[in-house]
């Protein structure tokens, strides 16, 4: 079985083209759903509530993600304390899912900092979502309900387009003008050779 990692900046559109990968029958595993999830863990909030205060937490004892959003995405630092905590749970449970799916040709993990976690290494092949940046910044402030800023402050923290480029051996364009589909299956295609 190939493990194929599939990234791109925030507002690339990495979802949409992985559901076209989903309709080909590839098994997706979406890792920032999952480390959106692990924030709900007991053990999880203990840990959060140590490196960054009950601030982060409302009043049901949950993470308040917004406020842990805030935080992290103006502190390099925090966030690195953040990833340390989530990435290594991430792992395992992708490591779990994968025998799972090992009678697969090939399975996809969507995570949004592929390259910058160094999740890159565990693949056999990188996917690059890749768009316009200020369509990718007008996308997640519609989606969002995010100010420019905000976005920014997320967008500060992820590598160039030109950067990861340089390391995916696939690219999906999904400016608007280039269709999906037909680069999706392209790239389908030339994994399954």
């Amino acid at each position: 079985m190939k493990r194929i990692g599939l990234t791109g900046n925030i507002g690339t559109g990495k979802s949409t083209v992985a559901r076209v990968f989903e309709i080909l029958k590839v098994p997706v595993y979406h890792a920032d759903l999952k480390a959106r999830a692990m924030l709900e863990a007991a053990e999880v909030i203990v840990q959060i509530e140590k490196l960054f205060g009950k601030q982060v937490l409302d009043s049901r004892h949950q993470v308040d993600r917004k406020a842990l959003a805030a935080i992290v995405f103006n502190d390099k630092n925090k966030l690195t304390a953040l990833n340390n905590l989530i990435h290594p749970l991430v792992e395992a449970d992708f490591n779990e899912w994968c025998s799972l799916h090992k009678d697969k040709e090939y399975i996809l993990q969507e995570a949004a900092i592929l390259f910058e976690s160094g999740f890159d290494r565990l693949f056999d092949a990188n996917i690059l979502v890749t768009a316009p940046e200020e369509l990718c910044i007008a996308r997640v402030m519609a989606r969002d309900k995010l100010t420019r800023g905000m976005v920014n402050a997320r967008i500060k923290n992820q590598w160039p387009q030109e950067r990861k480029l340089k390391l995916a051996q696939y690219e999906v364009i999904n400016d608007e003008v280039a269709l999906i589909i037909p680069q999706v299956l392209a790239i389908h295609k030339a994994i399954l050779a």
